[in-house]
């Protein structure tokens, strides 16, 4: 009995241990099989997965082109930063990894005393753990170094073993082209800008040619963000894009800045725009569109281009030239045919009205004084039984249509309805600026064809691309231009006339007193919000040429919602006065449109003093249009000193570290040196650098705040 359970249980327990045998066994199997499958079936498809999350090919990113100002001025380059990372498979052998033991303290010292974020034993230890891993890549410092910083980290213990060769030192910079403005704010919005794939401006509208072609490489993954060309790898480099010359005046750019910070100042409208235009070319010599910005050093910044965009105001009285334009050569008007004006005139129920009774007013003085009521009634004269001509002239003036700027703006074409959805009214309010909407580059374009002769000409801010000294593309070939004028000789002459004397007599009579002449038109029309007029709220406008005789320069001046009494809110009291401080400011610096002095100069000029410090791109201004005597040049900033009649210059070096000497300067020299020795600055006023804050000479602390005094 006992024999036969003790039988019993050794087969059972047989049985049990075959059938976990057969179990591991099979699972051994099944095992075995997984691997055969991973490493011979799936092997290679599993490695190349592996391999693309670590090694592939990734774009070279190409050095975008520069853009230049007319002069050869840069508004915007790339400049290169780099991020300091290391490589401690370097330190292979005994004498190397030696040598890092020995050095490695010190190092983390040097780190924390020129990145200031953390403390020396911190860097330490993140190397040393680096270190130990053999860590093939590590992010020291994710902050950007200029050239300069870069090559002070490469004094710092280990990594001035090798200076000329620092890989094997184990430092790894890892290169970031950042777009840099030399000038500052200046042109902000036209120039433009790159931010989170968005680009406005003539970075945004020649991107592709800017960009350049990039390159190919096989990158090893080093780190979360980090790729590092893989040794021995071909590529292909990048092409460098294209530079970009543009037809914009930096110091005509200053000078209509400064006015518009003027006016903003005086006014406190809610936005600014100014254009000047280069009469013959077409070529855009400054734009600017002004806001307040409290966080901006000046005070003012640009974030629309309203210059370019088709306005949300109407454009108001400047219309009324078009008008006038299209009856006198539809009728071929007298200048001396009258009207009744004065008072309110209703016609459909509506009622128009102007801001003074003139009582009967010639054509000439409808537009000399401006009058709504006068412009209606001649229209219905002349086009009362054929509207839809109206419309027909204002498309041969190239006002209704795309300019197809070099710029994109958002809205290019002007909301202007067709004959077919007017009302009885429409033809009439669109000739005296209301119930449209256009831009402001589209009327400057219209008056700039009365002071080229009656030719149009599209406007240009573009001129040339080149790749080194060759010229790849030149845009002026492109550039559109009326073979025809857009109006008969007849005509213009009296349009002409009539710009002349609405600022010898007419609303514009605040800018007589000239040397050398303004012909122009004022605009104030009623804001429009949410298609509602709002009484007492004005878009003021100023649009002319000058000289008058012989026009070099048409000009935009406009401002939305200027404040001040009922008497200090239209164009005349406003944007006029804004015209001529540029207008005057540009005639006194070119000096081919002045006019020849003759006989003696005043003893009070004689015996004159001048000192200022004047900008290096200046200096050929001085040399070969003044004959001054010319100093070496050297890129050196110049001392520029007038006493009675002798003249003495001489080259002014900044010393390294100390903050600079920018009193004498204007509003652009000032912010450029200041805020390339890394201050931050805080300006007052306009003009000239009376005093600053923080003196010449002490030493410079980066993102300092410094305020400047103009005057």
């Amino acid at each position: 009995m006992a024999k036969s359970t003790t039988q019993n249980i050794r087969q059972i327990i047989t049985k049990r241990f075959n059938g976990f045998f057969v179990i591991m066994l099979g699972a051994f199997g099944l095992l075995m099989f997984f691997l055969f499958k991973v490493v011979f079936v799936d092997g290679p498809t599993l490695k190349a997965d592996a391999s693309s999350k670590y090694i592939k090919e990734r774009s070279i990113e190409a050095v975008r082109g520069n853009i230049y100002a007319s002069d050869g001025s840069l508004l915007a380059t790339s400049l290169p930063k780099y991020r300091l990372g290391m490589d401690f498979s370097v330190f292979k052998t005994a004498k190397m990894r030696e040598v890092y033991k020995n050095n490695a303290r010190a190092l983390a010292e040097h780190l924390s005393a020129f990145y200031q974020d953390r403390t020396a034993d911190e860097y330490y230890y993140k190397l040393q753990k680096a270190f130990d891993k053999k860590q093939p890549y590590l992010l020291v410092n994710n902050r950007l170094l200029d050239y300069q910083e870069r090559k002070k980290v490469l004094t710092f213990p280990i990594f001035n073993l090798h200076p000329n060769n620092p890989i094997k030192t184990g430092v790894v910079f890892d290169k970031v082209n950042v777009r840099y403005a030399p000038f500052g704010q200046t042109a902000y919005r036209t120039v433009g800008y790159m931010k989170d794939k968005v680009r406005v401006g003539i970075e945004g509208a020649f991107d592709k040619e800017l960009a350049g072609v990039p390159g190919h490489g096989i990158f090893e993954k080093m780190d979360k963000n980090m790729w590092r060309p893989l040794d021995g790898s071909k590529e292909i480099l990048p092409q460098r894009g294209l530079d970009l010359h543009t037809t914009l005046d930096v110091d005509i750019q200053d000078i209509v800045e400064l006015a518009l910070m003027k006016s903003l100042d005086a006014y406190k409208g809610n936005y600014a725009t100014a254009v000047v235009m280069e009469t013959a070319t077409g070529e855009i010599k400054a734009i600017s569109n002004l806001m307040k910005n409290e966080k901006s050093p000046t005070g003012y910044s640009e974030f629309v281009n309203y210059a370019i965009e088709v306005s949300e105001n109407d454009p108001g009285s400047v219309f009324k030239l078009p008008a006038m334009m299209a009856m006198l050569e539809e009728s071929h008007m007298p200048l001396t045919e009258t009207v009744t004006t004065g008072g309110k005139y209703t016609i459909y129920n509506k009622t128009m009205s102007d801001s003074h009774d003139y009582g009967t007013l010639t054509a000439q003085g409808v537009i000399e004084h401006s009058s709504n009521i006068g412009t209606i009634k001649l229209m219905q004269r002349v086009f009362g039984s054929k509207p839809a001509k109206w419309y027909d002239y204002l498309k041969g003036f190239h006002l209704l249509d795309p300019l197809d700027f070099q710029i994109k703006p958002v809205t290019a074409k002007p909301n202007f309805r067709v004959p077919t959805k007017w009302d009885a009214l429409t033809y009439m309010w669109t000739s005296v600026g209301y119930s449209s909407n256009t831009s402001p580059l589209h009327l400057l374009s219209f008056y700039n064809a009365i002071a080229n002769n009656g030719y149009w000409v599209q406007p240009i801010i573009v001129k040339k691309a080149t790749q080194g000294n060759e010229v790849v593309i030149d845009y002026t070939q492109t550039q559109k231009r009326d073979s025809k004028p857009i109006c008969s000789k007849e005509t213009l002459d009296k349009i002409r006339i009539m710009l002349k004397g609405v600022v010898e007599r007419g609303t514009g009579n605040n800018l007589t007193g000239t040397a050398y002449g303004i012909a122009g038109k004022t605009g104030t029309a009623q804001r429009r919000v949410n298609g509602q007029y709002i009484k007492g709220t004005y878009y003021v406008s100023f649009i002319g040429y000058f000289p008058v005789n012989n026009p070099k320069y048409t000009m935009l001046v406009a401002m939305d919602k200027p404040l001040g009494s009922s008497e200090g809110t239209y164009a005349r009291q406003v944007t006029a006065p804004v015209f001529k401080d540029i207008s005057d400011h540009i005639y006194a610096r070119d000096m081919k449109i002045q006019r020849k002095l003759t006989g003696y100069l005043p003893d009070s000029l004689n015996n004159a003093s001048l000192h200022h410090l004047v900008h290096p791109l200046d200096h050929g201004i001085l040399y070969s249009n003044l004959g001054f005597p010319r100093i070496e040049e050297d890129g050196r900033w110049l001392s520029f000193q007038l006493k009675k009649k002798e003249v003495k210059n001489y080259g002014v070096s900044f010393a390294p570290k100390k903050v600079a000497n920018v009193v004498g300067m204007n509003l652009r020299d000032a912010l450029f040196i200041l805020e390339n020795q890394g201050l931050k600055v805080r300006a007052q006023g306009l003009g000239f650098v009376k005093s600053q804050s923080i003196p010449a000479g002490f030493p410079i602390q980066k993102n300092a705040m410094i305020n400047i005094q103009l005057h």
